[in-house]
């Protein structure tokens, strides 16, 4: 399965080592690519938010899954669940907005919308968590130690 994780802005030096572990710790099967986007310039939040829209539908597939804290909340096995339901030769697109958050339209594009938490995170940890997560899923699914109850 591939696994596509869509971020507008970059990710700092400090967290791009542990991001870059849970990548590497995925087996053959998953394989994780983390793109970044580049961040809107407005000034004006809608604007900046309309800017990265356009980069975001630019890339994505169709049936994305939106991270964002509004979104619905699931235990580590409910998304090891849904991510098992997907085709082994599937691709799979994950979209982390910007610090402003996305636009209307792209979360009504989203196929599903998932929460992290119901903390706002800053969008570099939420990036971290999502990356941690699908390495969770997949060690949850092969029956892999790492996850405990």
């Amino acid at each position: 399965m591939k696994l596509r994780l869509f971020v507008v802005g970059k990710i700092v030096p400090e967290l791009a080592v542990y991001e870059a572990r849970f990548c590497k710790r995925l087996s053959g099967a998953w394989k994780l690519n983390v793109i970044e986007l580049p961040e809107g310039r407005s000034k004006q939040i809608s604007q900046r938010k309309q800017e990265e829209e356009k980069k975001i539908l630019k890339v994505v597939n169709a049936g994305f899954i939106l991270l964002d804290e509004r979104g619905e909340q699931m235990r580590s096995r409910q998304w090891a669940a849904s991510l098992g339901k997907l085709p082994a030769n599937g691709v799979q697109d994950f979209v982390i907005g910007g610090a402003a958050g996305v636009s209307d339209l792209v979360r009504q594009q989203a196929k599903h919308t998932w929460g992290l938490s119901q903390l706002t995170l800053p969008h570099q940890m939420a990036r971290i968590m999502v990356v941690e997560q699908i390495y969770r899923a997949w060690s949850i699914l092969q029956g892999h130690p790492y996850h405990r109850e």
